[in-house]
């Protein structure tokens, strides 16, 4: 009797122990539709932004020849605009425990930042000048920075919608007055 029970305990870690086995593998297995998908590579950054040349030159239906003028010219720019932004901090403070000299420094460096995209913009606008024609010039001239709205983070939010702790725009109407940003009138 004793050793049926044992026996029959056995047996069921046993059936217990393949069907976990079983069911890992199972997970491991890729769905077949999943499968046709290439896999996601990592790209280095000197990759990503051919391949932001190469998109940029097939919006702007550019031919072979002026395509390799602009790729090279627009990689220049890419690396010009990423060398006005400043380099990432390593000891960020919270935005609560910044002083006013702090907020103050770190608008002038946001105006100053601004300054330099603006005139590395001027100065690229008169080299795509000589490749591009307006509407070309629009384009390039007129696309966000890449990575910035990614995943439904748009700007824009719905009309009427005031989000707790956000500033409503001055000609909201759902503006609360009681609000403590919210404008005041005087």
């Amino acid at each position: 009797m004793k050793t049926t029970r044992l026996l029959s305990t056995l047996i069921l870690t046993v059936c217990l122990g393949f069907g976990s086995v079983m069911a890992q593998n199972a997970a491991r297995q890729v769905c077949p539709e999943k499968a046709e998908k290439p896999c996601k590579v990592k790209l280095t950054p000197e990759q990503r932004m051919e391949a932001q040349a190469q998109r940029m030159g097939k919006q702007l239906m550019l031919d072979d020849a002026k395509l390799a003028q602009f790729t090279s010219l627009y990689k220049e720019y890419l690396i010009a605009l990423k060398e006005c932004r400043p380099a990432a901090k390593g000891n960020k403070v919270k935005p609560c425990e910044r002083t006013d000299a702090q907020i103050q420094q770190e608008i002038e460096q946001r105006f100053e930042v601004r300054q330099k995209v603006l005139d590395t913009q001027k100065k690229y606008y008169a080299s795509f000048k000589k490749i591009l024609n307006a509407r070309q010039l629009e384009k390039v001239f007129s696309m966000e920075r890449p990575g910035r709205f990614h995943k439904g983070h748009f700007p824009m939010r719905h009309a009427g919608t005031v989000h707790p702790g956000h500033m409503p725009a001055p000609c909201c109407p759902n503006a609360c007055p009681a609000h403590p940003l919210a404008p005041q009138d005087k």
